[in-house]
């Protein structure tokens, strides 16, 4: 197996593995809720799958960390997030917010139009700047999300999701 197909094939592993341990049940007191979602990353025009964590920090901001794996055909992409949302005060059953965080964007491209600097690897850190609505009440809570990622190549971001509480 080459390597690049190792590395693919790690990051999808652990794209799965972190999604299983998403849902396990977690302790009450934790307060801590994980989640699935998927959507486009619209500049390289493939889908993702990702895990996530969703903790209070105050009663209006939340930390956010994901994990996001892109299906690119010629490669691999997949990002680390350690993003927080404040939640505004809105009279509807959404809960509406804006926020923002770092990624660590790891990229390898086979193709080598694709590569950057003609490299085969790529690991950077950028800045995720994101806004959503999902539902505020219930054990599953869907929710769709916007993100723009600033980097080297930036990335805007379309998601949907669900969060277990």
């Amino acid at each position: 197996m080459r390597a690049r197909e190792r590395s693919k094939g790690f990051a999808l592993a652990l794209a799965l593995a972190a999604a299983a341990a998403c849902l396990l049940p977690l302790p009450a007191a934790a307060d801590i809720d994980p989640g699935v979602r998927a959507g486009l990353y619209t500049d390289v025009e493939e889908g993702f799958i990702g895990v996530e964590l969703l903790t209070d920090i105050t009663r209006r901001w939340f930390f956010n960390p994901n994990l996001e794996y892109v299906f690119v055909s010629d490669g691999s992409l997949w990002t680390l997030n350690a993003d927080a949302h404040y939640d505004f005060d809105v009279e509807t059953p959404l809960a509406v917010w804006a926020g923002g965080g770092l990624a660590v964007i790891f990229r390898e491209f086979d193709d080598p139009r694709l590569r950057r600097l003609n490299e085969d690897d790529d690991t950077e850190v950028g800045l995720n700047l994101l806004a959503g609505a999902g539902a505020k009440r219930g054990a599953i809570r869907p929710y769709v999300q916007g993100k723009l990622v600033i980097a080297d190549e930036t990335e805007a971001v379309i998601a949907i999701g669900l969060r277990f509480h």
